[in-house]
């Protein structure tokens, strides 16, 4: 091996030690970022003479970079996170609920139960004006107490409605950035900065968040998110979400529509309408949430006609009736519409109203007699705090298991493309000792010359 081979080798060694040495420090100085993937430094032989002659010991090079990255665990990853966000928006905005209607003072079985007691002595003397003022009075105590209830419902739906507004605002946010990115990524032909890769990931695993399935990345690296299967995001091209319903009053319907490249080179977007029926992750949570609780409650996701008394007793406290309500939903909305001092409702329609539900309440062979109503009613209420426990249950216990695994999948991930400090510290003293080896190397290979140049110039 020749001087000029010797020295070749031991700089080219020196040269890749210096550069690990730095690939380790930026690992260590990245693992303390959000999503940041170790690097690693491929190297290469240069096993041949300037003249082309093959020869040995001529030196490495550093061939490139490159992430220790799964794109399998990072999907897995993706969807996971958007079934514990789903499950987490839907178990969160029923919780406050949950603990209302398990709240003794809250609950509405003494409001219920006291009504239809003081209902029953006004049957028993339908001319006793103490007896219909005990009615009103307690009529009035039911209907603030659902009322109450409908209010917290009311809540759960305004609530959820703001959420996914802010929702779809961070989603169309995402698209944004990662249609720029894949832009950059374009420009670079496969080359994309590993910092650049990191945020892509970054920024995939939220939109997962939010979004659930339809977030991924394509065998070109690119990232790609396709809502009811339109392109919100694919390759440099994307889209953004609008919103109709979202911060009006609870009762309007909520419409999506894909406005796709509002900012692209076609003078014309296209808009599309969403179904948003299969949506998971936060966004399919809280749009569950806004779009009625109170179906969110049934277990088969539909209204229960079981419920439908508790419905009624709704729509009384709003002083909404129909002519073919029943003697007890109409007794109670014109109590609340006379409460409420709404016009064309007279006390003596009230009083009226009372005594046809009395004598109602008094026949023992009739659907609507007092214990029938009453039952009813209880049943009803207390099929909605069973329902409303169990679909809290089914979320919280949705949320630990998915939670857990995704857990599993961040742990697997980052033992592979994560940065273990006991991994980059051996990495670091390798390097170190290459680094050393290499300039005494250096440094016998000049002692070595200067003894051939004295020895030359005897």
């Amino acid at each position: 091996m020749s001087a000029n081979s010797i020295a070749h080798t031991s700089l080219s060694a020196l040269q890749s030690a210096q550069v690990g040495m730095a690939l380790t420090a930026q690992n260590v100085e990245g693992q303390a970022t959000v999503g940041f993937t170790r690097r690693r430094m491929e190297t290469g032989v240069t096993g041949a003479l300037p003249n082309g002659v093959p020869g040995f010991g001529q030196g490495v090079s550093v061939a490139g970079f490159a992430r220790d990255w799964s794109g399998l665990l990072q999907q897995q990853r993706i969807t996971q996170a958007g079934v514990t966000a789903f499950h987490s928006s839907v178990a969160q905005g029923l919780s406050a609920l949950d603990r209302e209607a398990a709240d003794p003072a809250l609950a509405m079985d003494a409001p219920i139960n006291n009504f239809f007691k003081s209902l029953a002595g006004l049957a028993r003397n339908p001319a006793d004006g103490a007896a219909l003022a005990d009615v009103r009075a307690r009529g009035t105590a039911l209907l603030g107490s659902a009322a109450q209830v409908e209010n917290s419902l009311n809540t759960v739906r305004s609530d959820a409605r703001a959420n996914l507004s802010l929702a779809v605002d961070e989603l169309n946010g995402l698209a944004s950035e990662l249609v720029l990115m894949n832009r950059a990524m374009a420009t670079t032909r496969g080359t994309a900065d590993a910092a650049l890769l990191d945020r892509r990931d970054a920024l995939l695993l939220r939109a997962g968040e939010l979004l659930g399935a339809g977030v991924s990345v394509s065998d070109e690296g690119f990232a790609r998110i396709f809502v009811d299967g339109q392109p919100l995001v694919n390759g440099e091209h994307g889209g953004q979400i609008e919103s109709t319903g979202l911060q009006d009053d609870v009762g309007e319907p909520i419409r999506f529509s894909l406005r796709l490249n509002p900012t692209g080179q076609e003078a014309v977007s296209v808009v599309v309408p969403l179904r948003a029926d299969e949506w998971g992750g936060a966004l399919g949570g809280q749009l569950r949430l806004a779009r009625d609780p109170s179906v969110v409650l049934q277990p088969s996701g539909t209204p229960d006609p079981a419920l439908q008394r508790l419905t009624s007793l709704f729509d009384a406290a709003r002083a909404e009736s129909t002519a073919s309500a029943d003697p007890l939903s109409q007794a109670l909305s014109r109590l609340a519409a006379w409460n409420s001092r709404q016009p064309g409702v007279s006390e003596a329609d009230v009083k009226a109203a009372f005594l046809q539900l009395a004598q109602a309440a008094n026949d023992t062979e009739s659907s609507q007699n007092a214990a029938s109503l009453q039952d009813g009613l209880l049943s009803s209420w207390r099929g909605m705090v069973s329902n409303l426990g169990a679909e809290v249950t089914v979320h919280e216990v949705g949320q630990a298991s998915s939670a857990a695994v995704e857990q599993r999948l961040k742990s697997d991930f980052e033992s592979q493309s994560g940065v273990n400090l006991d991994e980059e510290a051996a990495n670091l003293l390798r390097y170190q000792q290459a680094y050393s080896a290499a300039s005494r190397l250096l440094q016998a290979n000049a002692a070595m010359l200067d003894e051939i140049l004295a020895v030359v110039g005897r």
